[in-house]
């Protein structure tokens, strides 16, 4: 099923969905069974399945493959995330094409990393997602989900600009969004009400994750472009030193943000879940 006809048929509950990322590891990876089992207890509406670190070839198609079995296996929708920075048409289209084969209804068209070593940028075919969109509606009947920034595209000088994309990224064919993470859903209200004002009309989904711990949220800052509001700064003083209640609060902070969004009307819930099941299963009765 195409996760655009989900969000049609939704009623008045938000769609839920978790995203998952390929282990690294070859024996993680051979044994990833045990943690889908787990997730598809939760019972979420769909899962998508991340690329590896710049989009490598070997990273993507662990991806398809995941997405795979998370649909043919365990009855999910699944999502295969698909990068273009590093990609030529030929190359997009025989993904597409794997895609198709292996059951995968709908993928998530990003721009990507651009590679650190070893890359020519004058090579560059497709410099924006939006240009991966078109190639996709053009190229298959996939379902095209594209992301969003609530506090702006960390390439961005400011909001508008990034809600322009946003509208851009529309008109070439994605059928929903799935925003960047935030700490604060005050940002993603404020985003909704730039994008009603662009005349975007598609499903925009809030993306949550979880704190687990003061590095993860370093890193977060310094690659998405996230801001910390003052509450989660404190927590993340108070318990420095103990991880096991820092991942409580960070749950708990995590499962507030949803409530408020679920009680606001968001469309869907979309839980960064970092390949933890029993964290996902914990955020997903705030919903």
């Amino acid at each position: 099923m195409k996760i655009s006809d989900i969000f049609k048929n939704r009623g008045s509950k938000p769609v839920v969905s978790l995203e998952i990322f390929p282990p690294k590891k070859e024996e993680a990876f051979r044994n990833v069974g045990e943690m889908l089992k787990k997730l598809s207890e939760i019972s979420p509406a769909y899962i998508s399945v991340t690329c590896g670190a710049g989009g490598s070839g070997g990273h993507r198609n662990k991806t398809i493959e995941l997405a795979s079995r998370i649909k043919n296996e365990f009855g999910i929708e699944s999502m295969a995330h698909l990068t273009c920075i590093a990609s030529t048409s030929e190359s997009i289209e025989a993904e597409l094409s794997e895609i198709e084969s292996a059951g995968i209804e709908n993928v998530l068209a990003l721009r990507g990393d651009i590679p650190k070593e070893g890359f020519d940028e004058s090579k560059i075919e497709y410099h924006y997602a939006y240009r991966l969109i078109e190639k996709i509606k053009s190229s298959s009947g996939l379902c095209v989900a594209a992301a969003a920034y609530p506090e702006g595209h960390i390439e961005c000088e400011n909001l508008s600009d990034s809600v322009e994309y946003v509208k851009i990224k529309q008109e070439a064919g994605a059928e929903l969004f799935v925003s960047q993470l935030f700490f604060s859903n005050e940002y993603f209200y404020r985003f909704m009400d730039e994008a009603a004002k662009h005349n975007i009309t598609v499903p925009i989904t809030p993306g949550i994750m979880p704190m687990m711990s003061k590095s993860q949220i370093s890193n977060m800052i310094f690659t998405c472009g996230a801001s910390l509001p003052s509450a989660m700064i404190k927590l993340l003083n108070k318990y420095e030193s103990s991880p096991d209640d820092l991942l409580k609060a960070g749950i708990e902070y995590a499962g507030a943000q949803i409530s408020d969004l679920a009680k606001n009307g968001a469309p869907g819930i979309h839980i960064y879940s970092m390949n933890k099941p029993e964290i996902a299963a914990r955020l997903i009765e705030y919903v």
